[in-house]
């Protein structure tokens, strides 16, 4: 007799342990992760982020594990790096678990990049749960190689975007081994890689000079980094002295007036003028290769009288268009 009442309690206990029996449901939702406009020519890192959100229903007093695994993407087959396309050109970036990028975000599909787990538990007692992840990412700089266009990668299920989960009482499932059940979703990523320069120089010294009865000459360097296959022009500015146009510059004397005309040139028999596209003069095309590029800028001083004595100095600007 106290046999069978003990087992009645016993059985009336389990009947009412709140959803162990119940059957929990897990889905993922991704937004795209987009960088925006990207240099290859800059030198600087783009990065941006995303969101991973996963909504349980049925759930119990028992914690879910989930683990989201995210693939190497429609791009390639490797990790490290992930690569986006534009036709057969190639951008490399990457998908990190942390905005220090320390951690490549993998899947189980992989033995060296691992999914992301995490532990979702009820929601008061509404049999709902949700967690929210954020996935970094970053284009590593001065990819030189890049032609300007939309480069993208997809994800969508089958270890691309795949969430697995699991119930569990005392031990979370390992995410190498949980395959079901499962939730596909998808997302895609994209940059879009600008036509883009950078231009830097060097100063013009024509040195020290008496009487100016012979023709000085010295030259200036400017370097030009441009997205690969993009036409670019330079001109040259008339330069700060008073008067000047681009078919005659002057130098000016520190302190003073006094003038010392001169003329650059894109060419070293100085048959060239380098102005803007006035005045006889022309600007200097070229096509950007991704990398840096050094144009060399002649310098003429022309017989004439000479001025008093002193330093005369000018600048000229340089404009890059493309």
């Amino acid at each position: 007799m106290k046999r069978a009442l003990c087992f009645a309690f016993l059985s009336a206990c389990f009947a009412c342990m709140p959803g162990i029996a119940q059957a929990q449901t897990c889905t993922a939702v991704a937004s795209n992760l987009n960088f925006g406009q990207v240099s290859p020519v800059a030198g600087t890192t783009a990065s941006a982020s995303s969101t991973i959100t996963i909504n349980c229903t049925g759930m119990s007093v028992l914690p879910v594990r989930a683990c989201v695994n995210i693939g190497t993407g429609s791009g390639g087959g490797s990790y490290l790096p992930r690569i986006a396309l534009n036709g057969t050109n190639q951008l490399q970036y990457n998908l990190y678990t942390a905005s220090g990028g320390s951690t490549v975000w993998g899947s189980r599909g992989s033995t060296t990049y691992a999914p992301i787990a995490v532990d979702i538990t009820e929601n008061g007692m509404s049999g709902t749960g949700s967690a929210t992840l954020t996935v970094y990412g970053r284009v590593p700089a001065s990819q030189t190689s890049l032609v300007a266009g939309t480069y993208a990668s997809s994800f969508a299920g089958a270890l691309q975007a795949e969430l697995d989960y699991q119930a569990y009482l005392l031990v979370a499932p390992a995410c190498a081994s949980l395959t079901a059940p499962n939730s596909a979703f998808s997302f895609t990523v994209s940059a879009n890689v600008i036509n883009d320069c950078t231009i830097a120089s060097t100063n013009i010294n024509f040195g020290t000079a008496g009487v100016l009865n012979s023709t000085l000459t010295a030259t200036g360097t400017l370097t030009v980094a441009c997205t690969k296959n993009d036409a670019y022009s330079i001109s040259l500015s008339p330069g700060a002295g008073s008067g000047a146009s681009v078919a005659d510059r002057v130098m000016t004397r520190s302190g003073g007036t006094d003038k010392v005309h001169y003329q650059l040139y894109q060419n070293a028999s100085y048959s060239l003028p380098w102005g803007d596209g006035t005045n006889g003069t022309t600007a200097l095309t070229g096509t950007g290769t991704g990398s840096s590029q050094s144009i060399t800028v002649y310098a003429r001083v022309l017989p004439q009288t000479t001025p008093q004595a002193g330093t005369y100095i000018d600048t000229v600007i340089a404009t890059i268009t493309y």
